[in-house]
């Protein structure tokens, strides 16, 4: 009795785990993204801005969503 039941959870999990790995093989793998911004400065002026570690968290998109 008690090893239907637990025959029966194994065959559940291995199904369960076995759909989405048999649904990966058939979607596409291919991904892209792309993004854009323009900075109205002059190229010499952003290069010192940035290369200067201390000012990228002025704009680095993990510390403006940060709380601090």
């Amino acid at each position: 009795m008690i090893m239907k039941i637990i025959r029966k959870i194994l065959i559940v999990l291995a199904v369960i785990i076995a759909i989405p790995l048999i649904t990966a093989i058939f979607v596409s793998k291919d991904f892209s993204a792309q993004s854009e911004i323009t900075i109205d400065k002059p190229k010499q002026e952003v290069f010192n801005y940035v290369k200067m570690l201390k000012n990228q968290d002025n704009f680095g998109v993990w510390q403006l969503s940060d709380p601090e």
